[in-house]
C-alpha cells in the first residue's frame, strides 16, 4: 500500500469519525468551549392553563410568565435552556425537560410508536425546540403516593429515583429506532439522571457504572420541607458539594436543579435565595464551571405561590433572580458601559 493511497484512506476514516461524533454531540456539548456553564429555567405557571395545577398548593390565580411579555429583554436574551415553553419571549431554542421511567409498563413500551418518553421529544421537536438535556429518573417515591399504582423504585433503597443500568441501555436502542422510524431528530440525546440523595451515587462505588452510562447527575435542591434548614437540611453543602465535584472529575454534567424557593413566611428575609447559592459557592460548589450547569426549578408551592414572576428589574421576582443569576454564572451584565 502507498503512501498517498494510506493517506487518503485515513483521510476518510478521519471524516467518518468526526461525522459520528458530531452526530452523537448534536446538540452542541453544553459549555464544551466556555468558562462557564449554562443557565436553565422552568417558567412555571406559564399562562392561565396552569392555574388548574395543584403541587404544594392551588395555582389558581397565581402570576404567570404570560404576564410578563416585553419585561424581561436581558433574561430573554442570555437564558441557555428552557423547560416546556416555546411561547415566551426567550431566544434559545435549546430546551430540557423531565421524565419518569418505570411508573408503568404501558408508558415505558420499547416501541417507539408507543413509548411517552418518545413522544415527549417529539412533541418539542415539531415545535422548534433542540432537546439538550433529558433529566430522568424513577420517582417511584412520590409516584406511588400519586394514583401511580405500578410504579417501580430503582435497585438502591438509599435513592430510589437511580436507574437500572438497563434501563439506559434499553432508552440508547430505543432512541436508535426512533430515528431510524424518522420519528425524532437525533438517535441519541444527553440523559441527565436525577437524584434524590445528593451524595450517594458519588458515595457508593455500585452505583458508579450506572453514572458511566449517563451523560450527568441533576441534584434537586429545594428551600422547603426537609432541605429547611440549608444547614442541617437535607442539602447540606458539604454533601451537595462532594457530590457535585465528584461527577465533574467523571467529565459529566452537574445540574444544580434549584427551587422551589421561600417567599414572605417566618423564615423569609430578603435575597434568602441568592444567600443559599453564595452559601454554596463558598463550600466549594463550582459557580463558573464548564460542567456544572444551574437550573431553575421556581415553581409556585406553599407560600412561594406569593412571589412574583417579574419584570426581571425587580430582584425579589423570578425573573429578576434568574438575571441575577445569569450574571453571577456567565459573567455578564445589562448594565450601561461607562
Amino acid at each position: 500500500m502507498t503512501h498517498a493511497v494510506l493517506t487518503v484512506i485515513l483521510a476518510g476514516l478521519s471524516i467518518a469519525l468526526s461525522g459520528c461524533a458530531t452526530a452523537f454531540a448534536d446538540p452542541p456539548a453544553p459549555g464544551s468551549q466556555a468558562e462557564h456553564g449554562l443557565v436553565g429555567l422552568r417558567p412555571l405557571p406559564r399562562d392561565t392553563r396552569d392555574h388548574k395545577a395543584n403541587h404544594g398548593g392551588s395555582w389558581a390565580g397565581t402570576p404567570t410568565y404570560a404576564e410578563q411579555k416585553g419585561n424581561y429583554p436581558f433574561v430573554a436574551e442570555h437564558i441557555d435552556v428552557i423547560k416546556g415553553w416555546r411561547e415566551g419571549d426567550f431566544k434559545t431554542n435549546r430546551m430540557f425537560f423531565e421524565y419518569y421511567w418505570g411508573l408503568s409498563e404501558a408508558r415505558d413500551d420499547l416501541d417507539p410508536k408507543k413509548n411517552h418518553l418518545i413522544k415527549d421529544i417529539r412533541n418539542w421537536e415539531s415545535q422548534g425546540g433542540d432537546i439538550l438535556h433529558i433529566l430522568i429518573c424513577r420517582e417511584y417515591r412520590l409516584a406511588i403516593h400519586r394514583g401511580h399504582k405500578d410504579a417501580q423504585p430503582g435497585p438502591f433503597k438509599e435513592d430510589t429515583r437511580i436507574l437500572y443500568e438497563e434501563d439506559v441501555d434499553k432508552i440508547r436502542t430505543m432512541f436508535k429506532q426512533a430515528h431510524q422510524q424518522g420519528l425524532t431528530r437525533h438517535d441519541n440525546y444527553n440523559l441527565i439522571m436525577m437524584v434524590e440523595h445528593p451524595s450517594f451515587f458519588a458515595d457508593d462505588k455500585r452505583v458508579h457504572p450506572i453514572v458511566r452510562k449517563v451523560e450527568g447527575i441533576a441534584y434537586e435542591a429545594h428551600q422547603f420541607n426537609r432541605h429547611w434548614p440549608l444547614e442541617t437540611g437535607w442539602s447540606k453543602p458539604e454533601k451537595v458539594v462532594r457530590g457535585a465535584k465528584w461527577t465533574i472529575a467523571q467529565g459529566k454534567d452537574y445540574i444544580f436543579y434549584y427551587g422551589p424557593i421561600i417567599w414572605k413566611s417566618e423564615q423569609y428575609h430578603p435575597f434568602i435565595e441568592r444567600e443559599w447559592l453564595q452559601t454554596y459557592w463558598k463550600a466549594g460548589l463550582p459557580k463558573r464551571h464548564p460542567l456544572v450547569h444551574y437550573y431553575l426549578n421556581t415553581f409556585p408551592h406553599a407560600h412561594g405561590r406569593g412571589r412574583p414572576v417579574g419584570p426581571e428589574t425587580d430582584p425579589h421576582s423570578i425573573l429578576g433572580l434568574t438575571k441575577w443569576l445569569i450574571e453571577e454564572v456567565k459573567g455578564i451584565s445589562d448594565s450601561p458601559t461607562p
